[in-house]
């Protein structure tokens, strides 16, 4: 099989478990406190990152971090997963799943501003109307259904899953800065993700009495959503001859989400989520596209 092909194997399937994530986040946050579900995933991460290491022998390349290397690896647990998850899963235990997902899917649009004051880059008129496409599908999902309504239902979970988005991009931007191997980074992140949460267990102590479906969704969540799913995602990433070309098909994964949604969750999917949805995917393919027509 050709780099290429095996690129894209890897990419298709690294979107299929995510788009599946949604659904143990709901069923998982029914029975743990969203605390605790932070704590036993990314400690799942963690496990599931090291053995990664071990596998790829690169445990070695521990010994030649530099301070940088490690402050940078530091901020970036604290951003991801320690906070973007928090927000998240707090996200997830108040909104209905369909609403959550797809609010989260805004980091993109949140990248390209966030890119304009930390990166340096400049964003002209068409970029902007781009963007505002972009929130008017963030205005229809947090709507859940009822366009007209000037408030959404659930404010302060829509505001928690649009945050999250933009702890995201954060991230992504601080890794533009760091220049050690990708795995190892992610074992960093994970790490450091995991000490930031042992002090919050001081104030809400885990419950290990939780039925075995609780713990099913937590255990599939630490490994397809944080976990294994990343090394594949990175796998991709260093067999395709172009990012930009794999990169694309994540955006397939909040479509199929809702179909994952819908199946096993029973939830039913509004209109507006879907149209919204839709706009946000149009608007990011759009502003790439015309980022790329400068280019040429």
């Amino acid at each position: 099989m050709q780099k290429q092909n095996k690129a894209l194997l890897f990419a298709l399937t690294a979107v299929l478990l995510w788009s599946t994530v949604a659904v143990p986040f709901k069923i998982g946050l029914k029975y743990f406190h969203f605390i605790h579900f932070l704590f036993i995933t990314i400690g799942i991460a963690v496990l599931v990152s090291f053995f990664n290491l071990l596998f790829q022998r690169k445990l070695s390349l521990l010994k030649k971090l530099t301070s940088k290397d490690l402050m940078i690896g530091i901020a970036g647990g604290f951003l991801n997963p320690f906070l973007y998850y928090l927000m998240l899963f707090k996200a997830y235990s108040i909104l209905p799943a369909q609403i959550a997902q797809a609010l989260n899917y805004t980091w993109p649009i949140m990248l390209v501003l966030l890119s304009i004051p930390f990166l340096g880059q400049k964003l002209k008129l068409k970029n902007l109307a781009t963007l505002l496409i972009g929130f008017i599908g963030v205005y229809l999902i947090a709507s859940q259904g009822n366009p007209f309504q000037i408030m959404p239902s659930e404010p302060f979970g829509v505001n928690l899953a649009i945050l999250s988005s933009v702890v995201w991009a954060s991230f992504w931007i601080i890794n533009t800065r760091s220049a050690i191997d990708s795995s190892l980074n992610l074992f960093l992140n994970f790490s450091s993700g995991f000490l930031f949460t042992l002090p919050l267990l001081f104030f809400f102590p885990l419950n290990y009495n939780v039925p075995l479906a609780g713990w099913m969704a937590v255990t599939y969540a630490g490994i397809f959503e944080m976990g294994i799913t990343f090394v594949i995602w990175l796998t991709a990433m260093k067999l395709t001859s172009r990012t930009d070309k794999i990169s694309n098909y994540v955006f397939l994964s909040p479509f199929l989400s809702l179909f994952f949604i819908h199946l096993i969750l029973k939830e039913h999917i509004h209109f507006t989520t879907f149209m919204g949805l839709s706009l946000i995917v149009a608007s990011i393919f759009t502003n790439r596209w015309m980022s790329n027509v400068e280019k040429i």
